[in-house]
């Protein structure tokens, strides 16, 4: 409690602390900002894997459809053969 009173009656030092204070503040500004740059920046970047993978998600389903598909022509193509229909 006595360095308090020591700092209310010493301007001089309030005026430090003061300075201290908002310079600290500054800086925890700053570095926040820094944060939210880069948090944004790291959203970006993810909503594109997000996108990439959507992409590649939908080709595959693609693909995988022509595969059922190609089996099926394939399945009736050997069947035709092996009954002689060909």
């Amino acid at each position: 409690m006595g360095e308090t009173s020591t700092t209310a009656a010493d301007p001089q030092a309030l005026h430090a602390e003061i300075a201290s204070l908002r310079s600290q503040l500054e800086e925890a500004r700053d570095e926040a900002e820094l944060n939210l740059l880069q948090l944004q920046q790291v959203q970006e970047e993810l909503e594109s894997y997000v996108v990439a993978h959507q992409e590649q998600q939908q080709l595959l389903e693609q693909h995988q459809q022509e595969e059922r598909r190609a089996e099926v022509l394939i399945a009736a193509l050997l069947e035709r053969i092996e009954t002689g229909g060909g």
